[in-house]
């Protein structure tokens, strides 16, 4: 079956989410594919050509597929600003979630503890 795993995180250019939250699963392609993983991908409420450039300044367009989440996830909880979180989905059904607390942390959506749960 398909394996994808998703992250969303608030937005493109800030803080934890450049410096953190998306090298965490850059650096650890090896380890998803090793795990059978088919595609990694980023999700964040900015428009399509920001989340673009901010993967080509991040060199993590080849690795993280970045979609913006108001065409994806049309829900009330994704609203102006994203949660930080984590998921694996098999074949359409997610398998674990992981939120966290507030937007500023970064403890349980990081690509280690998802490698945990795969």
């Amino acid at each position: 079956g398909k394996k994808v795993v998703i992250f969303g995180l608030p937005g493109a250019y800030t803080g934890v989410c450049s410096q953190q939250h998306v090298p965490s699963y850059k650096n650890n392609i090896e380890k998803f594919k090793a795990k059978g993983i088919d595609s990694i991908i980023c999700v964040a409420v900015n428009d399509p050509y920001t989340l673009n450039g901010w993967a080509e300044k991040l060199q993590a367009k080849e690795v993280v597929s970045c979609l913006t989440s108001p065409c994806i996830f049309p829900f009330q909880w994704l609203d102006e600003t994203s949660f930080r979180w984590s998921a694996y989905v098999v074949d359409g059904k997610v398998q674990a979630f992981n939120v966290e607390k507030k937007p500023s942390d970064f403890q349980v959506s990081e690509a280690e503890v998802i490698l945990g749960q795969i």
